[in-house]
């Protein structure tokens, strides 16, 4: 069976670190399965994840081959047998949606032809751009239980509970993606209806008519006719109301979708998948994944559903890497608190050749997510396959810029993720039982990013909360925070009815001038029960249905004077500081920033309040300067948080903490190699050796970790990727990163061999050092069993 436990996956009873790769059967030859299985499988990993198309596998109308009558690629029982046969874990995603680059994105053709009256339609009552269905459309429903009835028969037997490789089940797609991207939610009748009973419940006769302005006798015109086109005394209102019903939308038809699949055997976790990365230019950015995370909010709280997300960063930099820190927090922020941070789409290549990815991209990411709490990866894609039967929605090809090739060939990341996949095996439990350490934590505001669409009255404000997300979060504040080394968790501010001081002492908030009103009152009994808020860049005066709120403006006590554009400012000791746009106070009390003009006027102040502290800064700084991050730091210093890290060099370094000991990641994004030693709280660690850490690339070094039974790593410099005994022989395998590679090591059973690469030198209470020097790309330390006299 499987369990969710403290963070962990529990398969059988052992605690699993997932480690695995999409492998598409039904775009790889029959012939060539087990061969591409094992390749997955050399390279560290112990899951297999496929999609099981719909479109692929019911043809024609009531016509489903699963079992290869029709191709030798439609038989899934054969390849979950081979995957069960190489000891392999399965994630099946059976959609009914499955994306992958399909025609009509899995679902059958067939069906949005035959059946138009269930396919999501636009505002101007045109078939929808995308061609998506309507998700509780019952024709659509009627269909869907009947593919999941076929499907769920042959998957049914290979659970891990029946002895087979299956430990989770995906339910559907990306669910509200095609909305998102082409701003057109589904105005589908049946639907709107759904909208027309989620009103009636939710509203009495006076709210209803207090918010919208309208009559409570034009509930069903409002919701049927005048959402597709506002009038202005309550678009705002009413755009609103219609993101907060599709987030529940979406959860019925993922609870429709989970009951269906439940009624047919399904006994396993189940998997819902978040997207949201989006290219620009040649680069991608996370600046808009956590629309996808608002999207899906009400489903992460679906019993017994892992929220996964999609994450594709394309090269990742420096001056992006802040975007999968984001991810990582805001998706922790939402899923329930026992699952871990799980990526089930995690880039292992692109659709397009351009840009080429580096295989330096592949290695980073995985760092820094493992580094930030992740506890299971699933490349996407792994292995380059071939679109039979014209399925393919950019014509026969399917190569991702994969780790294998069409032909099996391993590509130059191929080695890499390699290396990383052996190095989570030797240290799977030890690294399970460790939790990233922070210092604060940041607001998740999830209705800030409730942005997926927008009519002509409502589009200026959408796109001012967009614009100031991106330029004084993203790219301002809380990136500084990073590049400084301060390390954050989030906090969904919308769950719950208070934030316990106790939990989260401090809360770095970005505002804009909209924060609904139960939110403002959040804030406000945050301070008073003792918690210390930093609020930038400004102080929030109305509600996301755009009507006066100053809950928090009026507790605060401090008036608003007039807002600045573009200029310069003093902040703490910093000055000149560039900044986009100022809000300016009337106080004098507390004041630690001001602008610069001829009369300087007020822009950043702290001040008590309740028992706790506001740290207000006014000015919206986007991160053009180097420079600029010294103001994050300025305000860290204010909250009283301490750097715990010590470096030379400026890098990204975090650390893994728990009863296993530490890891510690520091990473490199520069083209440049990099030396520095490194301290915690003061303290030198590794022995006060300097570190070298090449261009684009990182170390996860093990602190007070056991390596085997009886075998204790006190320190590490390099990182072991294997370890095998045979009798009294242990062997471990070190990538060679530094010029001289340093271990200190204690037991009591065991002692490293010397020889023309690694030298040993005894300790007290039986610690011994081991040194490596060697030409080669890694050296392998050997260990015997002591004598009685305490030497091999």
């Amino acid at each position: 069976m499987v369990q969710i436990n403290n963070e962990k996956i529990i398969i059988d009873g052992k605690e699993t670190f997932l480690f695995g790769g999409e492998l598409h059967y039904f775009r790889v030859p029959r012939e060539n399965w087990k061969q591409r299985i094992r390749e997955v499988k050399e390279a560290g990993a112990n899951l297999i994840s496929t999609y099981v198309p719909w479109i692929f596998h019911e043809i024609e109308e009531g016509f489903i081959d699963l079992s290869g009558k029709t191709r030798a690629e439609r038989d899934l029982p054969a390849f979950l047998k081979l995957v069960a046969e190489e000891g392999m874990h399965c994630l099946v995603r059976p959609g009914p949606y499955v994306m992958a680059e399909i025609v009509d994105h899995g679902v059958p053709t067939w069906f949005i032809d035959n059946y138009p009256e269930a396919v999501a339609v636009t505002n101007e009552g045109s078939i929808h751009p995308t061609r998506v269905v309507s998700y509780m459309h019952p024709v659509f429903l009627e269909k869907v239980d009947i593919w999941y009835k076929a499907v769920c028969e042959i998957i049914v037997p290979f659970q891990v509970t029946n002895g087979g490789p299956v430990i989770m089940f995906q339910l559907d797609n990306e669910v509200g993606m095609f909305h998102w991207v082409t701003n057109q939610p589904d105005f589908n009748t049946e639907t709107l209806k759904h909208f027309q009973n989620y009103l009636h419940k939710k509203y009495t006769k006076e709210n209803f008519e207090t918010v919208f302005n309208v009559p409570f006798e034009s509930i069903e015109e409002l919701s049927l006719l005048k959402i597709k086109k506002p009038e202005p005394s309550y678009a705002h209102a009413l755009r609103n109301e219609f993101g907060l019903f599709l987030r529940l939308h979406y959860r019925s038809f993922l609870e429709y979708l989970k009951g269906c699949a439940e009624s047919n055997g399904i006994n396993v976790p189940f998997v819902v998948n978040i997207h949201g990365f989006h290219t620009t230019d040649l680069l991608k950015r996370g600046t808009m994944y956590p629309i996808g995370i608002s999207q899906l909010l009400e489903a992460a709280k679906i019993e017994n559903v892992l929220v996964a997300g999609d994450y594709y960063i394309g090269n990742i930099e420096y001056d992006s890497y802040i975007d999968i820190v984001l991810a990582n927090a805001f998706t922790r922020a939402i899923q329930w608190k026992e699952q871990p941070l799980f990526s089930a789409e995690f880039q292992g290549g692109s659709i397009h050749d351009v840009p080429k990815l580096q295989p330096t991209t592949f290695d980073l990411t995985t760092r820094l997510c493992v580094a930030d709490g992740m506890n299971a990866v699933n490349y996407y894609m792994f292995a380059s396959g071939e679109n039979y039967e014209n399925i393919g929605l950019f014509g026969k090809r399917h190569d991702w810029q994969a780790p294998l090739g069409l032909n099996g060939e391993k590509r130059p990341h191929y080695g890499l993720i390699r290396h990383l996949g052996g190095m989570f095996s030797v240290f799977d439990s030890q690294l399970l039982d460790t939790k990233p350490v922070s210092d604060f934590h940041i607001g998740f505001y999830p209705d800030y990013y409730m942005t997926e669409f927008y009519d002509e009255y409502t589009k200026a404000m959408v796109e001012k909360i967009q614009h100031d997300r991106e330029a004084f979060l993203y790219n301002g504040l809380v990136k500084s925070l990073r590049l400084k080394n301060y390390i954050f968790e989030a906090k969904n501010v919308m769950e719950g009815d208070r934030i316990d001081p106790e939990q989260v002492s401090t809360l770095w908030m970005f505002s804009t001038k909209w924060m609904d009103e139960d939110i403002q009152r959040k804030l406000v009994r945050f301070m008073e029960d003792g918690g210390t808020l930093v609020l930038f860049p400004t102080i929030p005066t109305k509600t996301l249905k755009n009507t006066p709120c100053t809950i928090l403006r009026d507790y605060i006590g401090v008036e608003v004077t007039g807002e600045l554009q573009a200029g310069f400012a003093t902040i703490g000791n910093i000055e000149n500081v560039s900044v986009k746009r100022m809000e300016t106070y009337g106080t004098h009390s507390g004041v630690f920033g001001w602008s610069e003009e001829e009369i300087p006027k007020p822009i950043a102040f702290e001040k008590d309040l309740g028992n706790g502290r506001l740290i207000m800064l006014g000015a919206a700084i986007k991160v053009e300067y180097n420079y600029q991050n010294g103001v994050a730091a300025e305000l860290a210093q204010r909250t009283h948080a301490m750097n715990r890290f010590g470096l030379d060099e400026e890098m990204d370094i975090t650390v893994r903490s728990g009863p296993s000991g530490e890891f510690f990641f520091i990473t490199n994004f520069d083209e440049y190699k990099k030396r520095t030693s490194i301290t915690y709280f003061g303290v030198p660690l590794f022995g006060g050796k300097k570190l070298e850490i090449a261009a684009r690339s990182g170390l996860m070094l093990p602190l007070n970790v056991d390596l085997a039974d009886d075998i204790h790593i006190l320190y590490g410099t390099g990182e072991i990727f294997d370890l095998g005994q045979e009798g009294d022989k242990l062997t471990a395998t070190v990538k060679i990163m530094q010029k001289e590679e340093e271990f200190l090591f204690s037991s009591s059973v065991w002692i490293a061999e010397e020889n023309d690469q690694v030298k040993v030198e005894t300790g007290e209470y039986d610690s011994f050092k081991v040194f490596i020097r060697s030409p080669e790309e890694s050296a392998e330390i050997t260990f015997r069993k002591r004598l009685e006299g305490g030497n091999a």
